[in-house]
């Protein structure tokens, strides 16, 4: 397997973010990469809460996802959308800071959200508070692919022990629902999930 990790310095217009994405995707995929990773907020970064009112969609309309879907359709690649930033509907306001895991057919197999918020204070003068503009996410995801098992998670999720313990939980299940360890017999693009605190 070849695998190929985009890095860009996204800003706050999805737009230009995309052209560049899509870019490093195709050049990718015709050096070989068969399952391809982009970064957190690949369509946009930006503190301006009002702005991202603005430029972000939910899910269903949002462009960056349907291109990067019929992307990884045209170039038969496995295409991991680090995240999305996107916007949801119901009561709460905040956004989701979403993950994507797209099949070579274009088709999404699995989705999940940021569950871990990056809320520290670093100093007296320098402090994040995630929280206040994303809604954290309530499971862990794992996702059969060709390459193996796939745990899905984003950044500062990987840096706490209970998000492990739960990707974790998740695959014990997944092993006890086949024959094999190695999850041979659970079909690609089967996912497990594991809610937290159920």
């Amino acid at each position: 397997m070849k695998l190929a990790l985009v890095q860009i310095c996204s800003g706050d217009n999805p737009t230009k973010n995309l052209g560049k994405t899509c870019g490093f995707i195709r050049e990718a995929a015709r050096a070989g990469a068969e399952l391809i990773v982009t970064p957190e907020v690949t369509n946009c970064v930006s503190q301006n809460r009002d702005h991202q009112r603005q430029v972000l969609q939910t899910e269903a309309q949002d462009l960056t996802l349907a291109q990067l879907r019929k992307l990884a359709e045209q170039e038969r690649i496995w295409l991991l959308i680090g995240s999305l930033a996107l916007k949801n509907s119901g009561p709460d306001d905040r956004f989701s800071n979403r993950s994507f895991l797209i099949d070579p057919q274009g088709q999404i197999q699995a989705r999940y959200d940021k569950i871990h918020m990056f809320d520290v204070t670093l100093s007296g003068s320098e402090s994040y508070t995630e929280s206040d503009g994303y809604k954290p996410g309530n499971r862990a995801v794992l996702s059969q692919t060709p390459f193996g098992t796939l745990g899905m998670a984003i950044c500062y999720d990987l840096r706490l022990a209970s998000f492990e313990l739960s990707c974790c939980t998740c695959w014990i299940r997944l092993s006890r629902s086949s024959d094999s360890l190695d999850g041979s017999n659970v079909g690609v693009g089967t996912v497990v999930e594991d809610r937290l605190g159920a």
